[in-house]
């Protein structure tokens, strides 16, 4: 349950400093990210991962989509690197429905802590956002 509640806490400062710090797109990201864990939270409190987690799965696709859609709209770099993370999430359900023999805890860890580079670089992001726009003046 710890691990929860630390996602949770990683996750909530990642919104605080996207608001405080970040522009529209890593706002948006961060309350893509939020919408996300708290849906999946809502949709599958406890999964089991023995087979593919297709509510879970679903959330991804719509995060992915988001994410794509900041990479496409902005000229930075790092919503590419989100977007590709994001992919890597994608393709472990893919796999985990395509080869049913992988393990329960593999696929949950590779979804599951997947999000923190994730998070970690929206942070990063929001932070040298006002930078740039400090140096540009």
């Amino acid at each position: 349950m710890w691990s929860v509640a630390i996602y949770y806490i990683v996750l909530l400062i990642t919104v605080a400093v996207a608001i405080r710090r970040g522009g529209p797109f890593e706002r948006w990201a961060a309350y893509t990210a939020l919408i996300a864990s708290v849906l999946t939270s809502a949709v599958s409190p406890f999964p089991t991962w023995t087979d593919i987690e297709f509510n879970i799965f679903v959330i991804d696709v719509f995060v992915l989509l988001s994410f794509w859609y900041i990479a496409l709209k902005t000229q930075s770099f790092w919503p590419y690197w989100i977007t590709g993370w994001q992919l890597i999430a994608i393709f472990a359900h893919i796999q985990k429905y395509m080869f049913a023999e992988i393990l329960a805890r593999p696929y949950s860890l590779l979804s599951v802590y997947i999000s923190y580079p994730i998070l970690l670089l929206i942070i990063y992001a929001a932070g040298s956002s006002n930078r740039k726009a400090d140096s540009a003046a």
